[in-house]
């Protein structure tokens, strides 16, 4: 329904938006350090962030390059 200048404008929107989403991630290391439960391979990516109190050690988030499977340890 929209025009062809007004979607423009939309798709346009959407992009600035996603890449501005993409730069405030958190940055990620690659590792062999850590296995993947479900596929066995050792590609991953990890980051670490500080989600208790400040006496408790890091969280860290690690994700499979190979099946993309996600998870967390402290």
């Amino acid at each position: 329904m929209a025009s062809d200048e007004r979607q423009r404008q939309n798709q346009q929107i959407k992009e600035k938006a996603l890449f501005d989403c993409e730069l405030g991630s958190a940055p990620k290391a690659t590792t062999d350090q850590f296995k993947c439960s479900r596929c066995g391979q050792r590609k991953t990516t990890y980051y670490q962030m500080q989600t208790r109190s400040a006496d408790e050690p890091m969280t860290t988030y690690v994700t499979c390059v190979n099946c993309n499977n996600h998870w967390k340890f402290c």
